[in-house]
């Protein structure tokens, strides 16, 4: 694989190349979204720099993405010439199949410019001139000219580079309204990086054709270099997949070795539940929801924020004064497991948002149990008789 920011860039439109190529990728992330939440996108392949290309239900999408400082004014017919060049090559091989054309330009079209502003529309009036310039700049004949710029549609104004960061972490926001900002900003930052991933590596070229008309005749080799460049739901959701689970995470159940009899190998969870009397069924789903505590907590370490760590012993705190209050009050009673377990449920389906503030576990009474499993683990809490 060549380091894409190594490469000539294939204009020199904006200043910062980095920036522009993440640009790139981010404004592919919402076909990324729409192909977890949906049918309708099959997939996303992301050919090289500025090239996108997303499998629909029916049809491809065939996308150029051109970047523009705003300091040098709004798009000419001039300017997007090359994007409508690479639009082309793509237009050469595959004119006989179900495919659509997309021109987008970070920036406006300017007023004067009649014919670049006549392609903005899906269904263009095609003017004589926009035929013969296009027909002239590709070196192409009218009639063919006429016949693609009938597929082309121009998407001007997209979302400025300074100002997709937030839009796409909005996008996002919108399918999970219970996930944090802050995951929320990490989850982001990792898809955009896996779509920047898939965009760094060599250019399909014409094995991309290959794929979409005859897909049944690529060897392995070649299936494997489009594997590289292609997100599919399954990869996208291996990514976001704790923003599309609803509004709390799906719970897992965890495989154990079958046994029955109290070994010293017990964790201490066991031990304090068998001591306060709980029954092997509530030892089995403890030991579950601690597991599935313990997932969610690695995911936000995973994120990289300084405060995560912070945060968790926030909630682990609340979640221990909780718990502790509840067994004080039932410490004396015969077999307190059972009580201090329901009891502590209802008091964290009822409080979850005062326990969790900051959505660490989503404000999933479940897995704030299954944290307080962890903590009982630790030491920090038993379950109304104390053992060493």
């Amino acid at each position: 694989m060549k380091e894409f920011l190594n490469q000539t860039p294939p204009d020199d439109t904006g200043s910062n190349t980095l920036k522009r190529y993440r640009y790139q990728a981010q404004l592919a992330l919402p076909f990324c979204l729409e192909c977890v939440q949906g049918d309708s996108v099959h997939s996303v392949i992301m050919e090289h720099f500025e090239d996108i290309v997303v499998e629909y239900k029916e049809y491809w999408q065939f996308i150029q993405v051109k970047t523009r400082n705003a300091n040098l004014g709004p798009w000419t017919l001039t300017d997007a010439i090359d994007g409508l060049q690479s639009l082309y090559r793509a237009y050469k091989e595959t004119s006989n199949l179900n495919v659509k054309y997309s021109l987008f330009l970070e920036g406006a079209i300017g007023v004067k410019q009649k014919d670049l502003q006549t392609l903005v529309s899906k269904t263009p009036e095609l003017s004589t001139s926009l035929i013969k310039t296009v027909a002239n700049k590709l070196e192409i004949s009218e009639l063919e000219s006429k016949n693609f710029l009938g597929l082309v549609t121009v998407h001007p104004n997209q979302i400025d580079r300074n100002a997709i960061t937030a839009h796409n972490i909005r996008l996002m926001g919108q399918v999970s309204g219970n996930t944090s900002a802050r995951e929320i900003e990490c989850l982001e930052q990792k898809l955009t990086d896996e779509i920047l991933r898939a965009m760094s590596y060599d250019r399909l070229e014409n094995l991309l054709y290959q794929y979409i008309t005859q897909a049944n005749v690529i060897d392995s080799e070649g299936e494997n270099k489009i594997k590289a460049k292609c997100l599919t739901n399954k990869s996208i959701k291996d990514i976001i997949g704790s923003l599309l689970c609803g509004e709390y995470p799906l719970l897992k159940r965890f495989s154990e070795t079958n046994n029955n009899d109290v070994l010293e190998d017990s964790t201490k969870l066991e031990l304090k539940l068998i001591a306060g009397g709980a029954s092997e069924r509530i030892i089995k789903q403890a030991k579950e929801l601690r597991a599935n505590a313990s997932c969610r907590e690695y995911e936000i370490l995973a994120s990289g924020f300084e405060n995560e760590q912070n945060k968790i012993i926030d909630v682990q705190i609340r979640i221990e004064t909780l718990t502790n209050s509840i067994v004080e009050y039932h410490e004396d009673s015969p077999k307190p497991a059972k009580i201090i377990w329901k009891e502590v449920l209802e008091e964290l389906i009822k409080n979850k948002g005062d326990i969790d503030p900051n959505r660490i576990y989503k404000q999933d009474p479940y897995l704030l149990l299954g944290a307080a499993c962890g903590l009982s683990d630790e030491c920090r809490i038993d379950w109304g008789v104390k053992i060493a």
